[in-house]
């Protein structure tokens, strides 16, 4: 055989052999699952990045103002139904039994941060304020004898049922509050 001959036929099998390794990662999924986890580290870094450029300190009195209550529900609006994915995928994934691999739910959380950031950046507000304003919250929700301001617990009395309608699952809320500095 020749030398062209010889370096035409190795061609042709790198080529084959790339061809074959594409094709398996296709039809098999691992190629969807590369993407999304790494489209999840870009958008999980985004999230970081949004809390280092808005800095939250709370107020001293604790109290939430109706206007940052505001931003936080309209926040939670845009990104309940992408965390009912992540709860639904979960419960029905992991029932009982911890999921070492979780590849194929890297595309639902990837969603959520996406919509996660887009809503914070609208609504003006860092994850760090996201999450003191949903511990206030939770807290208000609480039994009378925890040290929720009077403020917070007429705030959350009335947008009660918006705050409960709104409220994450939690796998999500984890995920939420995690970015919180």
């Amino acid at each position: 055989m020749r030398r062209n001959d010889k370096a035409a036929v190795r061609t042709a099998v790198v080529v084959l052999a790339v061809v074959s390794a594409a094709a398996a990662l296709y039809f098999t999924g691992w190629a969807t699952i590369a993407k999304n986890v790494a489209v999840l580290a870009w958008r999980g870094n985004a999230v970081t990045n949004l809390a280092r450029r808005t800095p939250f300190t709370p107020p001293s009195d604790g109290s939430v103002s109706v206007q940052r209550l505001e931003a936080y529900l309209q926040v939670c609006d845009r990104i309940k139904p992408f965390g009912d994915k992540i709860d639904e995928w979960e419960a029905e994934h992991s029932a009982g039994r911890r999921v070492a691999f979780k590849g194929r739910a890297a595309g639902l959380v990837e969603a959520y941060l996406h919509a996660f950031h887009l809503a914070l950046e609208q609504q003006q507000m860092g994850p760090t304020e996201f999450a003191w304003i949903e511990g206030r919250m939770r807290q208000a929700r609480g039994p009378a004898s925890e040290a929720a301001p009077a403020a917070n617990r007429a705030l959350y009395a009335k947008h009660r049922d918006r705050l409960e309608g709104s409220a994450l699952g939690p796998h999500a809320r984890r995920i939420a509050l995690g970015f919180a500095q």
